[in-house]
């Protein structure tokens, strides 16, 4: 039996918006698309006289832009949301004790599960105790996760399950909080929580898919048409290579492997493909130091609010060291969190050396690159090492991080301007679930540096800011450059047609318009989708 001919390619000619190309704003121009590439852009009447046989679509003002890059993200996190406890905005202990209640009430059976508490919103700005949840949960063990998922809070049932007590050292690159007898308070820090995490019911291979999906859906309702995941397991790399080969994938993925040395080297025999498909393994994530907020960033001198520590080193940057560079030279993407001005300078430093050994086009990324010191920043320009930042980090940081620091330091904070100044390739993301993925959020916190509340009056460090259009291209061209994919995250002949159409007058939006803007339509790979 003979297969009958495929049907012709999508024909597709868009007009009536401004055109924000990756670069510039361009008005009274027209975008046409044949099946997944962008054939032509230039002034509306002479696109339309050249391809009469196009299929006009009319938008009704607003901008035609490329489709968003989340350049950092957790995808696995975001799609189990909606299946454990959501402390994200607590303002108080009372508050995330009662969130607790309600879902173990509506929840029954089996672990209590939860993510998004942040004690620095908290009155006390201290950590909860085991005997705070140990009251509402009794027998039943519950782990809660910190906001940025370096630290999290368990009951006396869960330490039991994971055989932690007094006798339990600390991991190396991890801390067990102890009462004044020694006894673990139920907070466990960076590396130690791997501890609780051995004792936690392990999701099944249908669980595993159903989060991927459930994650990207939600970053293509939030305008994106691709995410960079980072920090994938072997379960999770099998299920993206199933949904691939299904076709089920909604957005593309850049997926970066955790530091599994068997992983690693097993994965990385294969070439990086060059050409933007639907799924591709881009690089390793490494972790060199925890979160600020946790007091696990590895700073270069003591805390200001907590002389006793300088922080944590994750991983022992030897082994960092080691990997990046056999990452480098089989021609994938090493991408190193880093977060505190120690785990920085030491992540700079071995990536230049790494840089001098290996022939690799793509490169080496920063993920975070919070607090940094001056002549570091400039560094990054100096070694091609792109700095991976997350604006709202900065917004949902700002009032606390001083305490951090202390007022010698606080200028280390979020330099963004000073990574532009010294030539350095900005790529934006989000880090959800840790944040909200709301890529106008984002455009509006790099902007301003001002919370939604509009403090710290005139934003935090204000001279740090980000025009309107660098903020843009953070999350497009720039994005897509730090993939070494040119032909991603740009309208212009030649392109990929992911494409994307809001109904604001981009990039003149303010803050306050941004902040409340949604997607209006979507275009992946050529053919239009629900945003």
């Amino acid at each position: 039996m003979q297969t009958p001919p495929p049907p012709p390619p999508v024909y597709l000619l868009l007009k009536g918006a401004d055109v924000w190309t990756g670069e510039a704003l361009r008005t009274g121009q027209a975008v046409v698309v044949k099946g997944n590439k962008i054939i032509a852009v230039g002034p509306e009447a002479a696109v339309l006289k050249g391809h009469a046989k196009a299929r006009v679509v009319e938008l009704k003002g607003g901008t035609l832009l490329p489709g968003l890059i989340e350049g950092h993200a957790h995808v696995a996190g975001i799609g189990k949301l909606k299946a454990q406890v959501d402390l994200v905005g607590c303002q108080d202990l009372p508050e995330a004790l009662g969130r607790v209640r309600n879902w173990s009430a509506a929840q029954p059976e089996g672990w209590v599960v939860g993510r998004g508490w942040d004690q620095n919103r908290w009155p006390s700005k201290t950590f909860p105790a085991k005997a705070d949840l140990d009251r509402l949960t009794g027998t039943r063990p519950a782990v809660l996760f910190r906001v940025d998922g370096h630290a999290l809070w368990a009951n006396s049932a869960a330490l039991a399950l994971a055989g932690i007590g007094k006798d339990t050292p600390d991991p190396d690159g991890g801390r067990i909080l102890r009462d004044g007898a020694g006894i673990p308070t139920g907070i466990l820090v960076d590396n130690a929580m791997g501890l609780m995490e051995k004792a936690l019911p392990a999701p099944t291979d249908a669980q595993v898919e159903a989060n991927l999906l459930n994650g990207l859906r939600s970053l293509r309702a939030e305008g994106f048409t691709a995410v960079c995941d980072m920090g994938i397991d072997a379960t999770e790399l099998a299920a993206y290579r199933h949904l691939a080969t299904a076709g089920t994938l909604p957005i593309r993925v850049f997926a970066y492997l955790s530091h599994d040395r068997n992983l690693m080297l097993r994965e990385l025999k294969a070439p990086r493909p060059r050409a933007a498909g639907w799924f591709q393994i881009q690089g390793v994530k490494f972790y060199m130091d925890g979160a600020l907020g946790s007091r696990g960033a590895r700073l270069l001198a003591p805390y200001a609010d907590a002389p006793e520590t300088q922080g944590l080193w994750v991983t022992d940057p030897a082994l960092v060291a080691r990997d990046a560079a056999i990452t480098l030279r089989s021609g994938y993407q090493p991408a190193i969190h880093a977060i505190g001005d120690a785990a920085n300078r030491a992540a700079l430093d071995l990536l230049g050396q790494a840089r001098k050994k290996a022939r690799n086009p793509v490169l080496p990324r920063i993920e975070h690159a919070q607090i940094v010191t001056a002549e570091d920043a400039a560094r990054f320009g100096q070694l091609g090492v792109v700095a991976s930042v997350q604006p709202v980090h900065c917004t949902s940081d700002h009032s606390w991080t001083p305490t951090r620091l202390g007022p010698e330091r606080t200028s280390e904070a979020f330099p963004w301007r000073r990574f532009l100044d010294g030539k350095a390739l900005l790529a934006f993301g989000s880090d959800a679930p840790v944040e909200e993925a709301n890529p106008f959020v984002s455009l509006a916190a790099a902007q301003t540096r001002q919370d939604p509340e509009g403090a710290p009056a005139g934003g935090f460090l204000p001279d740090q800011r980000l025009s309107p259009d660098e903020a843009l291209m953070a999350y497009t061209a720039w994005n897509a450059r730090a993939l070494g994919h040119a032909e991603l995250g740009v309208i212009r002949t030649g392109a990929v047609a992911d494409l994307l159409w809001v109904e604001a007058a981009l990039p003149t939006a303010d803050a306050a318009i941004l902040r409340g803007l949604r997607p209006g339509r979507l275009w992946v790979n050529g053919v239009e989708t629900a945003p």
